[in-house]
């Protein structure tokens, strides 16, 4: 075993603060001083206090070397082995590229940190074994939420056109901070069937190169499905398809801007997802939407909170659902995209929903139309602005039952308000400004009296 004299809570807080020091060596040998207490995030601090009295094992020490041309994938997986048999740990990489000929496996209590962007992950395959997982975790292959638990990853660069990045699967508690996301096949992320992941630092430059090029995926695996697997440097394996809902996870701090156009920054892909957040970041550049669920799929309890969606051709589109999804909340979200070659569609897209709530939105830009919902019961929207849309600001298109207070709808070629079938809309304190018409109303629509003068 070979670890740092360094206290483990210090090591946590240069590498996650990106300040790479050596581990393996006292700070005065590695050149680099080792931060205190001032400034360090309190999930820093957590994470110190569980990892206090783990080693810390640096790959260097054990002859993996980042030098951008050996294949350490074997190495590093065998090292990750002997670290989960001796209870959990700090795996340190220094700065340097790592190649990784086969998909290393994470166990429990196991953090894997870096130096920041200059710790750079890639994964190698055979061109017809392109994708599958760069990196992922023991139990993979085990159902629920039974694979490894208490585990992450922390201050590196994805840099791997022929793989995809770090997917948890049927995990349990996985922290990923500070990820680079540079070239990837298909995902920098992907969590698929896995439940308490979090997402606290993510920039995403590039989507993936493949057809599938959404840069952060939460995804399930269900029968039939022949991609989400591992590499072991001969033989691909899928990730077990029983259906395991992802859940409970978040992201947040975050900035995707793909160079490439990706098709979606962010993707709810295949099967049940439920309690789901998306938080404090920014979506740009995308050819279709920057978040979406996938047409038909079944999701409870998903947020999105403090999110911009810019330049992007959609802001979030749900796809259709007749029902079976609950608990949706959208609040301080701003959708904007004012090139007209650019937008398409809606600014925001939704259906099948109940118990959904929006507030503090605005949209804006050259959007077929603003806000469309359908099928949707119990639906709340209040403090909602739609500008510059091409026809209806608010479109509930049939069987709708909504309140819409406090909104504004303005230079909108159609109808500020459109009502469909079925739909029944309440609204009051809404402002028309530059409407083609204020009310189009195909099925019924109340509206509130106007407050008595003062």
């Amino acid at each position: 075993m070979s670890y740092s004299g360094l206290r483990r809570r210090d090591v946590l807080r240069t590498v996650i603060g990106g300040c790479g020091a050596l581990v393996g060596c006292t700070a005065a040998e590695s050149g680099a001083s080792v931060p205190t207490a001032t400034g360090v995030p309190t999930e820093v601090e957590a994470l110190a206090d569980q990892f206090e009295d783990r080693p810390v094992w640096n790959v260097e020490a054990h002859g993996i070397t980042g030098d951008g041309r050996t294949k350490v994938g074997h190495a590093v997986h065998e090292l990750l082995e002997a670290v989960d048999r001796a209870g959990g740990g700090i795996v340190y990489f220094p700065p340097g590229r790592y190649l990784f000929e086969r998909t290393p496996l994470v166990g429990d209590e196991t953090f894997l940190v870096g130096a920041g962007r200059s710790t750079v992950f890639e994964g190698t395959r055979y061109i017809w074994e392109r994708g599958g997982a760069l990196l992922s975790n023991r139990g993979y292959d085990q159902p629920g939420y039974t694979g490894a638990s208490n585990w992450g990853v922390a201050n590196v660069r994805i840099d791997t056109p022929e793989t995809n990045g770090i997917m948890p699967a049927h995990a349990d508690t996985v922290r990923l901070e500070n990820i680079y996301g540079d070239a990837t096949y298909c995902h920098h992320i992907d969590i698929v069937s896995s439940r308490n992941v979090v997402v606290d630092g993510y920039w995403a430059s590039r989507g993936g190169d493949s057809v599938s090029d959404t840069p952060i995926q939460f995804d399930v695996q269900q029968t039939g499905i022949t991609r989400n697997g591992i590499w072991d440097g001969e033989t691909r394996t899928l990730v077990m398809d029983d259906d395991t809902p992802t859940k409970a996870c978040t992201l947040r701090d975050f900035e995707i801007a793909p160079k490439n156009g990706a098709t979606c920054g962010v993707q709810l892909h295949r099967g049940k997802t439920e309690s789901i957040t998306i938080a404090d970041g920014t979506i740009l550049g995308c050819q279709y939407t920057a978040i979406r669920a996938d047409r038909g799929e079944p999701l409870a309890d998903l947020t999105i909170d403090g999110v911009s969606c810019i330049d992007n051709a959609r802001g979030i589109t749900l796809g259709y659902s007749d029902g079976g999804r609950r608990g949706v909340t959208i609040d301080d979200v701003t959708i904007r995209t004012t090139e007209r070659g650019v937008a398409a569609g809606a600014g925001i897209y939704a259906a099948g929903v109940d118990e959904a709530d929006l507030s503090n939105v605005t949209v804006d830009g050259a959007f077929a139309s603003g806000i469309i919902f359908e099928e949707m019961s119990d639906l709340e929207m209040s403090d909602v602005t739609v500008t510059g849309v091409t026809r209806q600001a608010f479109r509930f298109r049939e069987n709708v039952e909504a309140t819409l207070t406090r909104a504004r709808a303005a230079d909108c070629g159609g109808a500020g308000i459109y009502s469909g079938e079925g739909s029944r809309v309440t609204y009051g304190d809404v402002t028309f400004d530059g409407v083609g018409r204020e009310i189009v109303a195909d099925g019924e629509i109340q509206k509130e009296p106007a407050p008595p003068a003062s």
